[in-house]
């Protein structure tokens, strides 16, 4: 059985002003968990901007799960991203935000806080996710991340730098729920 590509880049260049950031790159992404390797500063989250549609390349096509993400406001509701950044709100609880972010996907509010519960268990905050999430670690913050990508159920989940800041058991850890996250929900993975 040969699977379709989710995602095809076809001479993907982005500049900005005189910095060239990608200069005409190929790739295609199929079903299961993709790496994008690459020296700091190579385009792996310009890549990842222009898959989601957040910015526009110079010149090149993308076409991510048959959609062009310029174009579509319907490609989002498909997509989930996780931030390199540490970007959480840290005066709300993981359960609170992550009930904030399904309903923000257009999941009602009943469901979404299961929804909440459910993933937040599978990525480890069970316990924790009462906590406010500012108290937590930077693995666990990088947990709920994560959680935050995957809570709407999406078909292409993409991950900038999931394993940014942990230590090498922290990161062993992510490696190992990013696999089992593709395995056990069958939700196709981009991470660099």
């Amino acid at each position: 059985m040969t699977s379709t590509h989710l995602v095809k880049a076809t001479g993907l260049t982005k500049n900005y002003g005189g910095t060239v950031a990608l200069d005409s790159v190929d790739f295609e992404v199929l079903e299961g968990v993709t790496g994008l390797l690459g020296a700091n500063g190579a385009g792996k989250s310009t890549s990842i901007k222009l898959l989601l549609g957040i910015i526009k390349p110079t010149s090149g096509t993308t076409d991510v799960l048959g959609e062009n993400p310029y174009e579509s406001v319907n490609i989002r509701s498909r997509l989930g991203y996780m931030p390199e950044h540490d970007c959480l709100p840290t005066s709300i609880t993981a359960s609170e935000f992550l009930s904030h972010m399904a309903q923000v996907s257009g999941i009602p509010p009943a469901e979404a806080r299961t929804r909440a519960a459910d993933t937040l268990r599978h990525v480890g905050l069970d316990e924790e996710r009462y906590r406010l999430i500012g108290e937590y670690s930077t693995g666990m913050k990088q947990r709920v991340k994560l959680a935050q990508a995957i809570v709407h159920d999406p078909v292409l989940v993409l991950l900038d730098e999931p394993t940014a800041g942990l230590d090498p058991i922290g990161r062993e850890d992510m490696l190992n729920l990013i696999r089992r996250i593709g395995k056990e929900f069958g939700i196709s993975i981009l991470l660099s």
